[in-house]
């Protein structure tokens, strides 16, 4: 698999603003544990190195649904509560005005007021406005990891956790807020893995004016050939 960076890419001065207009409104983001931490670090290694874990598969679904990402017919279950990776992909900050048109994005951090000596670390090429808000974009549209092909369900298996990485000993550089899927129900093989895209204001499909495709994590599974099964009626749920 060619998408294989371990974490979202940010430059140090974007990282610097973040940080500061956090501290600043006082946004609440949970540090992530001392397990969750280790899990990130192991998992971080095998997507540098081989790009899709090995107790992964990543299998096309019917028709126009693209791909999606399953855990393997003979690996052990995943546990709830155990770290799946980052959602990596490219950190910019963006005046809310201007809409993004990837389809892999996600908006992290919202209402964010920055001050005229962060807009112009920023180098930003707009004039500075004090009431201007902004978001913060994690797009992995060019460059991601495998979390980019976990599809949206609204009941998923899969939970985007909003974490802040601090200083530690696992060798994971700090980042005042990352995007950390982790498993919210125990996964066994052969299941699909899926995350609910929505957000509290349900704002995802309908900027996208798109109806999703109702599916459960028993919707479609890979058998123990990995061949693709869909299942219907009370078995999909």
């Amino acid at each position: 698999m060619k998408y294989r960076l371990a974490r979202q890419q940010s430059c140090p001065e974007t990282d610097k603003v973040i940080a500061n207009v956090i501290k600043r409104q006082k946004i609440a983001i949970p540090r992530a544990s001392e397990k969750v931490l280790k899990e990130i670090a192991q998992v971080s290694k095998l997507i540098e190195k081989e790009g899709l874990p090995s107790y992964l598969v990543c299998k096309k679904l019917p028709g126009e649904l693209g791909r999606g990402i399953f855990l393997h017919p003979e690996a052990k279950p995943i546990k709830r509560g155990q770290t799946i990776a980052p959602y990596s992909g490219v950190i910019s900050l963006i005046p809310q005005n201007e809409g993004g048109d990837s389809n892999y994005a996600f908006s992290s951090l919202n209402d964010l007021r920055i001050n005229k000596e962060e807009h112009e670390l920023l180098n930003s090429k707009q004039r500075f406005h004090p009431r201007r808000l902004y978001w913060v974009s994690l797009d992995a549209e060019k460059r991601g990891n495998f979390t980019r092909f976990i599809n949206h369900s609204s009941k998923p298996n899969v939970d985007a956790h909003l974490l802040r990485i601090p200083k530690n000993s696992h060798g994971l550089h700090p980042s005042p807020a990352e995007i950390i899927y982790i498993a919210n129900r125990t996964i066994h093989p052969g299941e699909q893995l899926l995350v609910c895209y929505e957000d509290e204001d349900k704002s995802y499909w309908g900027a996208l004016k798109i109806k999703p495709f109702p599916m459960t994590p028993k919707t479609f599974t890979i058998d123990p050939s990995g061949n693709l099964k869909k299942q219907t009626g009370r078995n999909a749920l």
